[in-house]
């Protein structure tokens, strides 16, 4: 029987959750290799992306507004570190001493894990105001959030694009395209108005689209690690 929560937990642990994790393995490997920030910056914010949509899926069999709070918060720390690692990329990333990255990158990630895990606590026991009503839709606190997350996504394209410009990489026309996919997507996400409808099903897949892209980015630097 066609269940569509358990069908949105596949899909998350499948397309968002699984890539994520191996974008932010990718990305990591970059950094231990190079000692830039913004791959280091990049993998934290995968690591967090990948947690916070898995148990998107997860809290979508219990309690839409548990899925909703989660994509959004999730979605808003992912988002203030991608405009983080395009800054630092604009001004020309930093290279981080090899003497600690292997620990400076372990602490992070743990920390990061630690976070997702205790926001994810703090949304099953409705700390956070409600950000999704069934028939009703979202709330404008769910609205403000992806605001700024549309608007941190499109800033952290509109940075990358300028560096492509300049340097005319494949890693950076990649990250554009998917940064400004995900704007796209996330926009649609925010006109539902019962939980998993048509319409955000729309916006969900402009940013499954936008995850396998980041992947392709994330490839591309394998050939090119020096250019992010």
């Amino acid at each position: 029987m066609f269940n569509p929560p358990f069908l949105f937990l596949g899909l998350n642990l499948a397309i968002v959750g699984g890539v994520s994790f191996i974008i932010a393995y990718l990305s990591a490997k970059g950094y231990l290799l190079t000692g830039s920030l913004t791959l280091l910056l990049i993998t934290l914010s995968f690591v967090l992306l990948g947690i916070m949509i898995a148990m998107n899926g997860l809290f979508a069999i219990f309690s839409s507004n548990w899925a909703v709070t989660t994509a959004a918060i999730g979605l808003l720390l992912f988002s203030l570190l991608q405009v983080f690692a395009a800054v630092q990329s604009s001004f020309r990333s930093v290279q981080i001493g090899s003497e600690h990255r292997k620990s400076r990158l372990t602490l992070t990630c743990l920390f990061t894990i630690f976070l997702s895990a205790l926001l994810s606590l703090l949304i099953v026991l409705n700390i956070f105001p409600i950000f999704f009503i069934n028939g009703i839709g979202v709330t404008l606190g769910d609205q403000i959030v992806y605001a700024v997350v549309i608007f941190s996504c499109s800033l952290s394209s509109l940075l990358f694009l300028r560096l492509y410009f300049k340097s005319k990489s494949n890693v950076l026309y990649w990250y554009t395209l998917v940064l400004a996919f995900d704007a796209i997507g996330l926009y649609g996400v925010t006109l539902q108005v019962q939980f998993s409808d048509a319409v955000v099903w729309t916006g969900r897949l402009g940013s499954y689209i936008a995850t396998i892209y980041y992947l392709i980015a994330l490839l591309s630097t394998r050939k090119n690690s020096d250019e992010v």
